[in-house]
């Protein structure tokens, strides 16, 4: 199983948020490279990245994107504000791996199917969910769009994996639910990155026995920040 860590940037800092709201955030470092460079040491080989102001549709954080993506050697992932396809040229263009579109999705089908049919295996469905629905727009719009539907509708497209997010749990360290992933796994047929909440390394374990159902990773961020689990001892468990 993947063990992917978060870094999520916000005006050039490395935060994180609880429940995706910005009066909820907390710095960790001025230096998002450094916490890069931090990990790829101790062997990661994804690293997930949120530009958190491009999410809000605010300016971005692309320089150091490109200055991350430039200067280790993991896969790098990026989301946030992903709404047109000269955005994801330029994301590819720094060297970014894969994106994650979540709102596109939602709001401009049509762009998504023109992202899609160039860059169909470096696109992951990224998927915000509270209850059985879909938020968009960094959180702040809620949709009646059940997430097992939309999900379906993009793997009929060739998207096969997806990042899940527990919109509940994000950021609040209050665990993860290995049945509710696997029950998406299971209804959709992706291979799911499960996102939201893990606070301990008894989560990463407990998510490793579902794997064979097609949980096939899972992003911890604030539990690592906080030393509430050890990124290297959850890279053995995983």
């Amino acid at each position: 199983m993947l063990i992917i860590p978060a870094i999520d940037i916000y005006d050039g800092k490395v935060v994180r948020l609880t429940k995706g709201k910005r009066e909820n955030m907390h710095v960790y470092s001025y230096n998002p490279l450094n916490i890069a460079e931090k990990f790829c040491s101790l062997g990661v080989k994804r690293i997930h990245i949120v530009d958190l102001n491009a999410a809000f549709g605010e300016k971005n954080n692309r320089d150091i994107v490109k200055d991350i993506a430039s200067s280790i050697d993991a896969e790098i992932e990026v989301g946030g504000g992903i709404r047109n396809l000269k955005i994801a040229e330029e994301l590819f263009s720094c060297g970014v791996n894969s994106i994650i579109i979540g709102t596109m999705m939602v709001k401009s089908f049509s762009d998504f199917e023109k992202i899609v049919s160039l860059y169909k295996d470096k696109i992951i469905a990224g998927v915000d969910v509270e209850g059985k629905y879909v938020k968009i727009s960094g959180w702040c719009e809620n949709t009646s769009i059940d997430y097992v539907d939309l999900l379906l509708r993009v793997k009929d497209m060739g998207i096969k994996q997806t990042i899940v997010t527990d919109v509940s749990r994000d950021g609040t360290l209050e665990g993860i639910s290995p049945l509710f992933y696997k029950e998406v796994a299971l209804k959709t047929g992706l291979d799911v990155v499960a996102s939201g909440g893990v606070s301990n390394i008894e989560d990463i374990k407990g998510l490793k026995k579902v794997e064979k159902f097609g949980v096939v990773g899972v992003i911890v961020g604030k539990a690592i920040y906080e030393n509430k689990i050890s990124l290297k001892e959850a890279l053995c468990s995983g």
